[in-house]
């Protein structure tokens, strides 16, 4: 069976029987098959972010793009990757912080034995309290250096917040060691609507198991001055 032939019989596959394996499976089909671009490439999806659109092409149809092809000028520019989007839906959709884990990890998904692929990367609004937590600035393996202006631009223009800021928690008591904390908190938001959209645009940015804890306004007044500035 052709590499086209194999995807859609594999998408083929209902949604509630795409466990792991289907997933690992999906992901080197797709590496290693040619897809055609549409015309325009990019539109806007439902959730507002920009996606390079692709579609599997039919039997005997060549493809002219590979999604590895793209990893490198999606995530400096700031778009997802959109398997034949239709309406509201796709038959796979990669928001760009998948394709940062693919192009920082050589995976779509983080390589660790525990980690469950979710639909978007955690936010914690609880922080555990500890006597062992380190306040460190954010290292490009964590937050990979091409990221923090698209993050900037969606925090100042997006947001309407002027100086975003970021920090990182690292305890041995907390899983992962390692959580983000970026400079946003409720009372920046007129409700709990806008907030949550607002938290669900920020990680859209971001590789999936990541975990992203939200801090009370004066705990975070508290650390401003250990915030990082998020590059413009």
């Amino acid at each position: 069976m052709s590499g086209e032939g194999a995807i859609r019989a594999h998408l083929a596959t209902p949604e509630e029987e795409r466990g792991a394996k289907w997933r690992h499976r999906f992901y080197d089909l797709i590496d290693i098959t040619p897809l055609r671009e549409r015309d325009p490439r990019i539109f806007t999806g439902p959730d507002g972010f920009p996606y390079y659109a692709l579609d599997v092409p039919g039997a005997g149809e060549p493809g002219t793009i590979l999604v590895t092809d793209l990893l490198e000028l999606a995530t400096e520019r700031g778009f997802g990757i959109a398997i034949a989007p239709e309406g509201e839906s796709a038959a796979w959709v990669f928001t760009y912080g998948d394709l940062v884990t693919r192009r920082a990890l050589g995976s779509y998904e983080f390589p660790r034995v525990g980690v469950v692929a979710t639909e978007s990367p955690t936010f914690r609004a609880v922080l555990k309290q500890t006597q062992r937590m380190e306040i460190l600035a954010p290292d490009d393996a964590l937050l990979p250096s091409y990221v923090r202006p698209l993050l900037h631009q969606y925090f100042t223009r997006n947001l309407g917040i002027a100086h975003p800021g970021v920090l990182t928690l690292a305890s041995p008591d907390q899983e992962p060691r390692e959580q983000l904390v970026f400079r946003i908190a409720r009372d920046d938001f007129a409700d709990d609507d806008a907030f949550q959209r607002a938290i669900a645009g920020v990680t859209w940015f971001l590789p999936r198991h990541l975990v992203v804890s939200i801090l009370p306004s004066e705990v975070l007044d508290a650390l401003n001055a250990a915030f990082v500035p998020l590059a413009a």
